[in-house]
């Protein structure tokens, strides 16, 4: 027998004993972990969190410890219907929140259901319970850096839907996670996000499970690239199948002297007009006075993007709660005098009804929008990679400022022009809050200076 034939030979032998192994996919893979997943409806582990990758970023990446406990919950609808599932989960531990102003580590405890998020904010003294739509309008710091401790790959129904939903998935190497073997598995997403499907997820994520247990250990959540390239590092270990976890584990008490903040959906019906001649005209008594219709807006365009948090923002998901939308970028010299005013505003309307939403376009690395304004410690919502929404409202300049009513109406757009000092630009915007709901209290001029003509406006 040659060499040659011999060493055919070998590698013939191995590929016949390694060949289920090395056939394996990365789809096998995540389909593995979700069957393990449903085996197991009660669940407790204990987590860290930290952050890799470029070291100028490190000090605003979160960097904890603590407890996950996690249980599905079944409700049985009508006779004849499914069997519907969602997951449950609470957080308790310590972490940084990744801001300046906070830089030591802080205490925290969140439950977050499908119908609402609840969390201690101890700087604040508050118990907040609020709809997942109107949670990041708190501005609490602890209610970000909980959510980052949260396992959302493990809360979905069914099992793993976003990351078998990803554009491109890959099985690599195989890695040692605190001693326990893993197969990684690594989801691309696409840079730019107009599709839903995708909104909520980073560019890239990876998922490291058990080769014997199949459950997970480690999610890598991967921003940017190269020299700006972060890394956000979720580690579980001791996980245990306990089914003595029940409602008390998801019962969030409010300690004494502190204030329970709620924040409820909020109903708004559109007014439905037709002409005088079709209204019902009923025999008018002189205690029936007519009304004042209310202003009926053009519905705002449907659109979708991810914020910072993570959270997946649509047209559906804010109604309820009147959004300003301020389309910008850090490319934008304009921006930057815009930057504090707009968190400023957010500052103000804070604990109202009202989400300021910095919605960052053109950027060559959507973490730089996200890294900057953790830096200066803007209150400001951010999204890093708002593409699509700019599409959606046909945005070509920049600053600009969109606010949407609780029913989803489009109030009015503020555009940038040179030559215009800010302050009457966002005199205007607060003048469109005020007509988007005229209960928030914003401080608004008694007269508005209006916008200049279109045909002063320079491209």
């Amino acid at each position: 027998m040659t060499r040659l034939t011999r060493t055919l030979v070998c590698v013939g032998a191995m590929l016949t004993c390694c060949g289920p192994v090395l056939g394996q996919t990365a789809q096998e893979v995540l389909q593995a972990a979700a069957e393990r997943l449903h085996e197991e409806p009660k669940l407790r582990a204990l987590m860290t969190i930290h952050g890799e990758g470029a070291e100028m970023f490190r000090s605003i990446l979160p960097k904890g410890e603590g407890t996950v406990v996690l249980r599905r919950v079944e409700s049985q609808g009508a006779e004849g219907e499914e069997v519907t599932s969602h997951w449950e989960g609470r957080v308790t531990g310590k972490s940084t929140t990744g801001t300046p102003n906070e830089p030591e580590p802080i205490d925290l405890d969140f439950v977050e259901r499908p119908e609402a998020h609840r969390w201690i904010d101890h700087a604040k003294k508050k118990v907040y319970d609020m709809v997942p739509a109107r949670a990041m309008s708190s501005r609490s710091t602890a209610y970000s850096a909980s959510r980052m401790l949260l396992p959302s790959e493990l809360m979905q129904t069914p099992a793993f839907k976003n990351e078998f939903e990803a554009e491109e998935l890959a099985l690599l190497d195989p890695a040692e996670v605190n001693g326990v073997s893993c197969d990684v598995v690594e989801l691309t997403y696409p840079k730019v996000e107009n599709a839903r499907a995708s909104a909520t997820r980073p560019q890239q994520v990876k998922l490291f499970f058990g080769k014997e247990d199949h459950r997970l250990y480690r999610v890598e959540r991967i921003s940017g690239a190269d020299m700006f390239k972060t890394v956000a590092v979720l580690e579980f270990s001791n996980w245990k199948a306990d089914e003595a976890i029940g409602d008390k584990d998801f019962e969030l008490p409010v300690p004494e002297g502190y204030q329970l903040e709620e924040a409820k959906p909020v109903m708004v019906r559109p007014t439905v007009t037709r002409p005088a001649e079709q209204t019902p005209r009923p025999a008018q008594t002189e205690q029936q006075r007519p009304q004042t219709p209310a202003e009926v807006r053009p519905s705002a365009p449907d659109f979708a993007m991810a914020l910072a948090s993570g959270e997946e923002v649509t047209l559906e998901s804010l109604r309820g709660t009147t959004t300003v939308l301020y389309f910008w970028g850090t490319w934008c010299l304009e921006c930057r005098e815009y930057n504090p005013l707009m968190s400023k505003l957010a500052e103000e309307v804070e604990g109202q009804p009202v989400r300021v939403i910095a919605a960052a376009v053109r950027e060559r690395d959507p973490g730089t929008a996200r890294d900057l304004v953790a830096m200066r410690d803007y209150k400001f919502e951010v999204a890093p990679n708002a593409a699509g929404a700019a599409e959606a409202f046909h945005v070509t300049t920049f600053p600009t400022f969109v606010v949407i009513d609780p029913a989803g109406g489009l109030v009015g757009t503020e555009v940038f022009k040179r030559n215009t000092s800010s302050g009457p630009v966002i005199a205007r915007v607060k003048d469109l809050i005020s007509k988007a709901s005229p209960e928030v209290k914003v401080s608004v001029p008694q007269r508005v200076t209006p916008p200049l003509p279109e045909e002063e406006d320079i491209p």
